[in-house]
This record gives C-alpha cells, sequence and structure tokens, in this order.
C-alpha cells in the first residue's frame, strides 16, 4: 500500500473523483435538471388543466344531455297534447257532420212523404177523373140516353162523394 487506502484507492483521485462528480451535479442541476423539472412542472399543469377541462366539458355535456331530455319530453308532451286536441276537434266534427246528415235525412224522409201525399192526390185525382169517364161510359150504355150535361155531372159528383165515404 503505498501512499493510498486499502483495496487500492488513491485518496487524491478520489477526492478529484468527487469533486469532479459534484461539478457534474451543479453543472447538470443549473442547465439540465433546472429545465427538465420545469418542462416536467409545466406538463403536469397542462394535463392538471386539461382535466378540469375535462371535467368542465363532462358537466357541460351532462348539463346538454338533461336539456335535450326535457326538450324531448316537452315536445312529446306537446305531441300528446295536440294528438288529444286533433281527437277531439275531428270527435266534434263527425258529431257535427253526422248531426247534420240525420237532419238532411229527417228532411229528405218529409219530402219523400210530402212527395208522396201529392202523388197520391194526384192519382186519387186522376182514379177520380177516370171513374166519372168510366161512370159516364157506363151510364150512357146502360140507359141507353144520354143525360143533359148537368144532370149528368150531379150524378157523378153525387158518386164520388159517396166514394170519399168510403175511404
Amino acid at each position: 500500500m503505498e501512499g493510498g487506502l486499502p483495496l487500492g484507492i488513491n485518496p487524491i483521485y478520489l477526492l478529484a473523483q468527487l469533486l469532479n462528480l459534484v461539478i457534474l451535479f451543479v453543472v447538470l442541476y443549473k442547465f439540465l435538471f433546472k429545465r427538465f423539472l420545469m418542462t416536467l412542472n409545466e406538463r403536469s399543469a397542462r394535463i392538471q388543466k386539461g382535466l378540469e377541462d375535462a371535467e368542465i366539458a363532462a358537466k357541460r355535456a351532462a348539463e346538454a344531455e338533461e336539456e335535450y331530455q326535457r326538450r324531448i319530453e316537452q315536445a312529446e308532451r306537446e305531441r300528446r297534447a295536440i294528438l288529444a286536441q286533433a281527437t277531439r276537434e275531428g270527435e266534434k266534427i263527425r258529431e257535427e257532420i253526422l248531426a247534420r246528415a240525420q237532419e238532411e235525412a229527417k228532411q229528405l224522409v218529409l219530402e219523400a212523404k210530402a212527395d208522396i201525399e201529392r202523388q197520391r192526390e194526384q192519382a186519387m185525382s186522376e182514379l177520380r177523373k177516370q171513374v166519372a169517364d168510366l161512370t159516364l161510359m157506363a151510364t150512357t150504355r146502360v140507359i141507353g140516353q144520354v143525360l143533359d150535361e148537368e144532370a149528368h155531372r150531379r150524378l157523378i159528383d153525387d158518386v164520388l162523394a159517396e166514394m170519399g165515404e168510403l175511404e
């Protein structure tokens, strides 16, 4: 061991190595580690900001989803209300049309009855006229002579009066 420590360690070299190591750490800390730490801090701050922004965006998305759901529900309520209103109006219109149709049917029945009555009266008038003519022809043949017009009409009126009593 010549001028040194056991295991062949030279203290002067060791001290020089330690001094070099300290100088290297100081230089690295001053020029490299500070910048590296600043970059890491900035990156960490950006990540934190991104997480905060993502959380805000998630809250906004949730609020937008809630607003969307509220609007969907409101639209559904409005749709149901409009459908109910349309149903009520359709039912009202149907009832009005039905009432109008029933009124028209009643009117048609009344008109038909009146028309039938008119036709019946007309037929009865025609029948009386034909009966009068047939009676005139029959009496002329039976009697063999023609009555005067006045007597003949009286006879016809009497027959028609008797027929009217039989109805």
